[in-house]
């Protein structure tokens, strides 16, 4: 299923939404709101024991995804891998195999009456795998509507001493500060953007999250004093994505939680001569309709 949704993004990306028909028509629909603060400090101290650099960072994310069910509920598409935890009648079915050792015969008859049983449904061979058929909701950004509106935020305070030849030593502090509005016009930005993918797990009451980080650039300005040249920064350095497994949701209908990554990517001040590790509280909530 990853392999046939990597493949829709691909025409996504090539071809606009309205030039062909929406693949998910009639699925169900769905909205994410996503509010993510990043905090990090660091302080580097020059070998001259006079020049050093600081940065405190603050960013945030605060984006409202439109998402659309994929169709898949056998197994998750966001998930931090191996295979979901089998079904009784499944471990039932996996010990009795186990007894069969290399017996093939043993083997054929357990898989027959296993798929005479009923048990693993219309595909007794896919439950063998791990797919529990109705047991997932899964939902990716709907490209047929608006799938990112929101803000996302720069903050930061730098600081330091610098020693600008011929001139002595001499202590700076300025903002870096600025704000990204979506939706853009941007339409790779905004295929970008829209990479987003969750995993509702109903059997557990979990859900999985999947949110691209790499290329959210925030167009920024310097307050006075401001020596650096940067017109925009990324929100975070260095992370590929955001991503949270199994989190406790609630229950369908009331899907919602908070977590807390300890460090998520990183802020980085003075061409990355003084770098600061984030750590992010993300809290979101999904609803259908």
């Amino acid at each position: 299923m990853r392999l046939a949704l990597a493949g829709l993004a691909t025409l996504l990306a090539i071809f606009p939404a309205a030039a062909f028909d929406d693949p998910f028509a009639g699925n169900a629909r769905g909205r994410l709101h996503v509010r993510i603060e990043l905090t990090g400090a660091n302080r580097v101290n020059l070998p001259n024991g006079v020049e050093w650099f600081q940065i405190e960072a603050w960013r945030s994310l605060d984006v409202t995804f439109g998402l659309v069910d994929v169709a898949n509920d056998g197994v998750p598409i966001v998930s931090a891998g191996g295979v979901p935890t089998l079904s009784p009648d499944m471990q039932d079915l996996q010990s009795k195999m186990t007894a069969c050792g290399e017996d093939q015969a043993c083997l054929a008859a357990t898989m027959m009456e296993f798929a005479q049983s009923g048990e693993g449904g219309t595909n007794p061979f896919g439950a063998m795998t791990g797919q529990q058929p109705g047991r997932y909701r899964n939902f990716a950004a709907d490209r047929a509507g608006t799938c990112a509106e929101g803000t996302l935020v720069v903050e930061d305070v730098l600081t330091g001493v610098v020693i600008p030849p011929p001139l002595p030593a001499r202590a700076y502090k300025f903002m870096r500060t600025g704000s990204l509005k979506l939706p853009q016009d941007d339409f790779g930005l905004m295929d970008y953007v829209c990479q987003v993918e969750i995993s509702l797990d109903q059997a557990t009451g979990t859900m999985s999250l999947r949110l691209p980080a790499a290329r959210l650039a925030v167009p920024v300005s310097l307050s006075a004093g401001g020596f650096t040249d940067e017109t925009s920064t990324l929100l975070i350095e260095g992370a590929q994505h955001i991503e949270l497994f199994d989190q406790p949701a609630g229950r369908e209908g009331a899907w919602s939680g908070v977590a807390e990554i300890g460090e998520l990517g990183s802020a980085s001040h003075n061409s990355g001569q003084v770098v600061a590790p984030l750590k992010a509280r993300v809290e979101w909530s999904f609803s259908e309709g």
